[in-house]
């Protein structure tokens, strides 16, 4: 993920370890690897990702 900054609803951003953290949880629950889904993701879809978690 780039380092760009992902804000959270009510305010605040997400460290990048929340967002690793996010991405890896949601590539598990897809069951595919991290690395295939930040590449078969938009950074928009990557961003909402770490938005819900």
């Amino acid at each position: 993920m780039s380092r760009s900054v992902v804000e959270l609803p009510g305010g605040g951003c997400a460290t990048e370890s929340e967002a690793l953290s996010a991405l890896v949880l949601e590539a598990k629950r897809r069951k595919t690897s991290y690395g295939l889904l930040v590449a078969n993701t938009t950074e928009w879809e990557r961003k909402e990702i770490v938005r819900d978690y």
